[in-house]
């Protein structure tokens, strides 16, 4: 036991430590992340995982280290419990949505992408990852901040969360993979509008609408977009449903 409290010290003792510790298990989660949820095997992005250590080590644990040990520690209400209940309120009323808004815009400018990009990123996943936060973090750092001395309590998140970044991690890689299945039906849709604008040449030749020509060549369309699922696209599934409904828009 001596000697496990001394290695916890040892990670946790110093500002560079904290954020050497939290570089570790950010990386760790976003491993977890693309091998054990997205099954990405050979196919692991490097970059993605120095990304998120990179927020772990550079931008949270500064932050929270500030948080726990300067700012939350000024609290002083004049009970124990009292001063639990408001650093646990302030905590997940003031940090929490302040963090998560700090999460997705660091990540998603570190990718290379504009502020405006960040502000619809944090619109589309702000309200579920905060959610979400509320059922993990409030009963975690109520613990915390009850029998967690104060020189531990980053390490005690950062080990915590290592179940939590893993879902940070698939929160922030969604607008990657929406964009990757955007590409994926425009590759798609080029070809069949094609096929349609020649389609509804022949139809207004052959003195038929294209709605029936539709009729007859639907099947064969939809065969197009199957057919793609041979690169293997693990989304296939939301490509199919996109380009489907890009054919109804071009039936009205």
């Amino acid at each position: 036991m001596a000697a496990f409290m001394r290695m916890l010290h040892a990670s946790s003792s110093t500002l560079p430590r904290q954020c050497a510790s939290a570089a570790v298990l950010f990386a760790t989660g976003d491993t977890i992340a693309q091998q054990a949820v997205e099954k990405r095997g050979a196919n692991h992005d490097l970059v993605r995982t120095a990304r998120l250590a990179t927020y772990g080590g550079a931008i949270f644990a500064p932050i929270m280290s500030t948080w726990f040990g300067k700012v939350l520690e000024r609290v002083n209400t004049g009970s124990r419990a009292g001063n639990i209940a408001t650093k646990l309120a302030l905590d997940q009323l003031l940090m929490s949505p302040v963090i998560i808004c700090v999460f997705f815009t660091s990540t998603t400018l570190m990718e290379g992408k504009s502020l405006e990009e960040a502000k619809a990123k944090i619109k589309k996943s702000w309200g579920p990852t905060y959610k979400a936060a509320l059922g993990v973090w409030a009963p975690v750092q109520a613990l915390n901040f009850a029998v967690v001395p104060v020189n531990l309590r980053l390490l005690f998140v950062n080990a915590v969360s290592v179940g939590w970044n893993t879902y940070l991690s698939v929160q922030s890689a969604g607008g990657q993979n929406e964009a990757k299945i955007d590409a994926k039906v425009d590759r798609l849709e080029a070809p069949i509008v094609s096929r349609l604008q020649d389609a509804a040449h022949e139809a207004k030749k052959a003195g038929q609408s294209l709605e029936q020509w539709l009729e007859k060549e639907g099947g064969e369309l939809k065969n197009a977009v199957s057919n793609a699922g041979h690169e293997g696209l693990s989304t296939l599934e939301d490509v199919k449903r996109q380009a489907e409904k890009r054919f109804a828009e071009l039936r009205k």
